[in-house]
């Protein structure tokens, strides 16, 4: 974890906009960050051939986030921290970690939660908190109607997803990072990305990989590809938004985009459709909230426009060559596997249970009466489903949470963030569920308040609020002489 923190934690001196004070302008060094990157790829093979490593690495990003928690000033660098855990819980559940299968997710909310306590800043919002409250009901159907330990499980495993979504979302209205403390939280996730995708590599060329018209789990790194594909999709909109973070080496700029072509080639190569579709929904809607601003408009246009030529002219036709053609195959199918069908059990369970739902977990043998007992697929009809009015309600507290985030940006930039974080999120949870802590996070980071790059200037002789004034820093009266009349 040390590079990780001399990689993106502030160097000596600096002071976020936590507390509203001022920072000093920072420019995040191209070589540490190349340095925190590259530190990935033998770390994630290292957890790939010994999983122990893998579960150390796990236990010891909670032991430092708790650190930095309890310490209730440095809410920068918990952010840091949820970013990493979020990267990470692929690659935890990838190589096998001898963790808790939500380790992600309840590692989130408690570092989340002791900071905000710890900084007293804890309180509970309107929206995150009505929106995880209106889930509650639907549990006590579930404890009625199944044994303990199987009720446990169901909780935990359907509900884990919305009170880390609720924390964030707290979390992050609480504290104002600039545009530079926001880059630093990407590259946190960016990081453990480019891990999976050594592991990714390192499957495909050591196996004899044969490509159909179905998701690819050797191309995955051995896991499941939607997850794979997803985690890749969101490095593509991080490193995205990256660029979008102020004034930066030509050298970072090269590697963001760089590392924008990579992943996307990655996500693809799953045969997961997923990240791909993903990451261009959140890349419009973040280009479309920089129109107003016509130099970010530009700038991203030519970025756009290269990658596009790459994508479309060199990138593109050689993997379709490296599939036999079957990435285009694969592609050209619209089919939603199954998706549709399971989202259509749930709208007909809900009209069976319209009040309180069916029960939190239930939906998954219900569906069998419609269509296969799968696991949802969309929160939003899992809401409707096992939840019923209430998840309806719950579901457009989502959606107000979003547009909330993207109102109340004052900035062009800060909108195109905030919209591309909470779209990922919002497709993520269409197409996957609730699986991971990535949509949580994410719709947590899209309320975060992005403050300016450079602070007001003081003046000489205004006292700083850290350095109080002592009585003995002011000039003594000298009594007054007395001469004779």
């Amino acid at each position: 974890m040390e590079p990780l923190t001399s990689a993106i934690t502030p160097k000596p001196g600096f002071r976020p906009l936590e507390r509203g004070r001022g920072a000093s302008s920072d420019q995040i060094s191209w070589l540490a960050v190349v340095g925190f990157i590259l530190l990935h790829l033998p770390l994630a093979l290292m957890m790939k051939f010994v999983p122990t490593v893998a579960t150390v690495d796990a236990f010891l990003v909670l032991a430092v986030g708790m650190k930095w928690a309890m310490s209730g000033r440095q809410l920068a660098k918990v952010a840091y921290i949820g970013a990493y855990i979020a990267g990470c819980e692929v690659i935890w559940r990838a190589v096998g970690a001898s963790i808790y299968w939500e380790f992600g997710k309840y590692a989130t909310i408690l570092i989340f939660i002791v900071a905000l306590v710890r900084s007293r800043r804890f309180q509970l919002p309107a929206l995150p908190t009505a929106y995880f409250l209106l889930l509650i009901p639907a549990t006590l159907l579930t404890l009625w109607q199944a044994s303990f330990s199987d009720a446990k499980s169901m909780i935990s495993f359907n509900l884990s997803g919305p009170l880390a979504l609720a924390v964030s979302v707290m979390f992050f209205m609480k504290i104002q990072l600039r545009r530079q403390q926001l880059v630093r939280v990407l590259i946190a996730f960016i990081g453990p990305v480019v891990g999976m995708v050594a592991i990714i590599v390192l499957g495909l060329a050591s196996a004899d990989v044969k490509f159909g018209r179905q998701s690819n789990v050797e191309a995955s790194g051995g896991f499941g590809a939607n997850q794979v594909s997803a985690l890749l999709g969101m490095g593509c909109i991080a490193a995205f938004l990256c660029l979008l973070g102020g004034k930066q080496r030509w050298q970072l700029k090269l590697l963001f985009i760089g590392l924008m072509l990579e992943f996307a080639v990655q996500s693809a190569l799953t045969f997961s459709r997923a990240g791909i579709y993903y990451a261009a929904a959140s890349l419009a809607v973040g280009c479309l909230m920089l129109m107003r601003n016509i130099k970010a408009a530009l700038e991203m246009a030519v970025v756009l426009g290269i990658l596009f030529l790459l994508t479309n002219y060199v990138v593109y036709p050689r993997l379709d060559d490296f599939t036999g053609g079957a990435l285009s195959a694969r592609f050209e199918n619209t089919h939603l596997s199954g998706r549709a069908e399971i989202m259509d059990a749930d709208l007909k369970i809900m009209a069976e249970h319209p009040i309180f739902g069916i029960g939190v977990g239930q939906a998954m043998s219900e569906r069998a009466k419609f269509f296969k007992g799968f696991a949802s697929h969309t929160e939003f009809t899992r809401l409707l489903a096992e939840h019923g009015i209430f998840g309806c309600v719950a579901a457009l507290l989502l959606v107000v949470m979003a547009i909330r985030n993207v109102v109340v940006s004052p900035t062009g930039k800060g909108r195109a963030v905030a919209a591309a974080l909470a779209t990922y999120s919002f497709c993520f949870m269409t197409g996957n569920g609730m699986r991971m802590v990535l949509p949580s996070f994410l719709l947590g980071l899209a309320a975060v308040r992005l403050g300016p790059e450079r602070p007001p200037k003081r003046k000489e002789n205004t006292p700083q609020p850290n350095n109080p004034v002592r009585f003995s820093d002011y000039p003594r009266r000298s009594k007054p002489q007395l001469h004779p009349a």
